[in-house]
């Protein structure tokens, strides 16, 4: 079987029977062709694709990593500095910051359904870095008659490397249909995509060869002469494409422009691009909006559809690449990112959250100082306790600090559930 890579070609012999480390024989599932790799290179050629992608990976890109240490009885601490700190959180490997590593995580599993990295470790068995794979689409799931699932990576001269087991790879994948294989959304659409990449390029000839290029000449003289031909030829050239709108045009021999304008299909073609962008940003799960295209026929609220977006789209990869990193650390640490930055762009977003959080109770002085950017203050770990009147104290202090707000005998006062008798 040969399977191509652009010039390049990868020979494998399907009757060719590879052996295990402990001799059982291996069954490939998936093979490279049905990545589609010429599909997903057009497709991001797509202005709405490469716009989605650009969006998601971006908005989880800034997000940034926290890293804990498990304190005990439901306690954790922040830690800020350390080799693990800056591995998980900062610099996953000597070229790329956290920020770079996500952005290229959630481009490859929006793209291949996956994303691959090799854990380089030390010596005595720690990581030390993760390295991801140059081409993503390139690392192959594989199981053997054991069940034992381990990847393949064909190299750039096509030679295909060592296998990797589970334990050498950090992986992150969307949904599959057998465990490990994943489902490439590129792929899946190809379809869809295809057509958007017709109707792109019917849109670009419209655009570069403009209306005024849409047209014939016609005349009842007889026009042989050549000298005219060769004049006429140039001055088409000039009031063709879109400079031609500030040319004025002066024909000869009693020649008359006849409009040559597009078709009812043709017209058709091109209403349907706005169609299609939403087609592809379902596809996705990016809002409408965050490509710069706006529905005005319907009344969804942005700042709903921002949440919406987070909710369902965001938080599910956040979600597995926070369990995927966390199974590689110490026992009692734990990173996870912060997704109130997530309003960090849009600040009375952000302040009115923390606001409703502080006031709640549910975040102290200092944690919501934290979220908007700024340093803690002396006394800050303190909570509010009384949502009317918003005095702030620990949580052990409630009971005299409600005594003397609410005096005996005006019992009545107290905020609803305090009352002995409820």
């Amino acid at each position: 079987m040969n399977v191509s890579f652009g010039k390049e070609k990868v020979e494998a012999e399907a009757e060719t029977k590879t052996k295990a480390s402990d001799g059982s024989t291996l069954i490939t599932v998936g093979d490279l062709a049905n990545l589609g790799q010429g599909k997903e290179s057009l497709a991001l050629k797509v202005e709405a694709v490469f716009s989605c992608l650009r969006d998601k990976s971006e908005t989880i890109g800034q997000l940034p990593l926290r890293f804990y240490k498990n304190m005990g009885e439901n306690k954790r601490q922040e830690i800020k500095s350390g080799r693990n700190h800056r591995i998980f959180t900062q610099n996953p490997n000597d070229y790329q910051t956290m920020q770079q590593f996500m952005e290229m995580l959630v481009v490859s599993v929006e793209r291949f359904g996956a994303f691959y990295a090799y854990k380089e470790k030390n010596d005595r068995g720690v990581i030390s870095g993760l390295i991801p794979f140059k081409y993503q689409n390139q690392v192959v799931p594989n199981m053997d008659l054991n069940g034992n699932v381990f990847y393949t990576y064909t190299k750039n001269d096509g030679t295909i490397g060592d296998a990797y087991d589970l334990d050498s790879l950090f992986i992150v994948k969307g949904f599959t249909l057998d465990g490990f294989t994943p489902v490439s959304p590129m792929q899946q659409t190809a379809t869809n995509l295809s057509i958007a990449s017709s109707q792109e390029a019917s849109y670009r000839e419209v655009q570069t060869s403009g209306i005024t290029a849409q047209m014939a000449l016609s005349t009842d003289a007889v026009f042989d002469d050549d000298n005219a031909r060769e004049r006429l030829k140039e001055d088409l050239k000039k009031i063709r494409g879109p400079n031609g709108v500030s040319e004025i045009a002066i024909f000869e021999q009693g020649l008359k422009p006849i409009s040559l304008k597009l078709t009812p299909a043709e017209l058709e073609l091109l209403n349907s691009r706005q169609f299609t962008v939403n087609r592809i940003c379902r596809t996705f799960r990016v809002p409408l909006h965050r490509v710069g295209v706006i529905n005005t026929a319907g009344k969804d609220n942005i700042v709903d559809l921002d949440e919406a977006y987070m909710r369902d789209s965001l938080n599910p990869i956040l979600v597995k690449a926070e369990k995927a990193l966390n199974e590689m650390l110490p026992e009692g640490f734990t990173v996870q990112f912060n997704r109130n930055s997530f309003y960090s762009g849009s600040p009375w977003r952000l302040m009115e959250h923390v606001e409703k959080g502080v006031k709640g109770g549910l975040l102290a002085v200092n944690e919501g100082r934290e979220i908007i950017g700024q340093e803690d203050v002396e006394g800050g770990d303190v909570f509010a306790i009384d949502n009317n009147n918003v005095v702030y104290g620990n949580w052990s202090e409630l009971e005299a600090m409600q005594d003397r707000l609410y005096p005996t005998g005006n019992e009545n006062n107290k905020p609803s559930g305090e009352n002995e008798n409820e």
